[in-house]
């Protein structure tokens, strides 16, 4: 089909404007929502990160490295399985090898079982379409949680945005923030991390409050 056939179709459909199709060129605000109450929806999602040699990867040692055991420096993948409640943004997450169905459900129980722990209930879970997200061990993991799974429309990433935003943080403000000179020193570093995320650090969205002033009267003792 000729393109000028193509944009005549457009425009007589309203949609002749790139911005009207294109989001990096549309100057429109993006529609946001937030839940009423923590615990109505909980979003879940997998990282994938490369692990860390030790010694360090070539941000410590410079691109090109070709020294002792250059050639036998991989270490493979970790896989971060995060939880975070659409409310608060309080978040519970944790480094794995794989992104395995079995793992995914086991992440979930205790992903579930430490909001209980602070008050909250988690009554709906939304993920993509990955396939341990439409495993059966998933969806028996919800319902022993009693939470109803839900799943993101296909090539809409956005509608998993705020664990999205999660893990571009953990990017910038832990994964990468320094040379790490191995995995385990940067593992080590998470749960302080974790930590700082939901009681110090403060989030624009929740009016520059951190996630735990928001559920504060519910939090264990232990935590105000």
């Amino acid at each position: 089909m000729a393109a000028s056939t193509v944009q005549t179709i457009l425009n007589h459909a309203g949609m002749g404007r790139l911005d009207r199709g294109d989001r990096a060129t549309n100057t429109r605000p993006a529609q946001r929502y937030q839940r009423d109450t923590p615990g109505e929806l909980i979003h879940v999602d997998v990282k994938k990160l490369a692990g860390i040699p030790d010694g360090g990867g070539w941000r410590t040692r410079g691109r090109g490295y070709s020294g002792e055991g250059s050639k036998h420096r991989r270490a493979g993948y970790r896989y971060i399985h995060s939880a975070i409640d659409d409310r608060t943004r309080i978040a519970y997450s944790e480094i794995h090898d794989n992104e395995q169905a079995v793992t995914a459900a086991r992440f979930w129980a205790r992903a579930a079982a430490w909001y209980q722990e602070i008050g909250i209930c988690p009554q709906r879970v939304i993920t993509d379409n990955g396939a341990c997200y439409r495993s059966g061990l998933w969806h028996r993991a919800c319902a022993a949680t009693g939470t109803i799974p839900k799943r993101t429309r296909p090539y809409r990433p956005q509608t998993n945005g705020k664990v999205e935003r999660f893990h571009r943080i953990l990017l910038e403000e832990w994964a990468y923030i320094r040379p790490w000179t191995s995995e385990t020193q940067r593992a080590h570093a998470y749960t302080g991390f974790i930590h700082f995320y939901n009681h110090h650090r403060s989030h624009g969205a929740l009016g520059w409050a951190t996630p735990t002033s928001i559920i504060r009267d519910n939090l264990p003792a232990m935590h105000t």
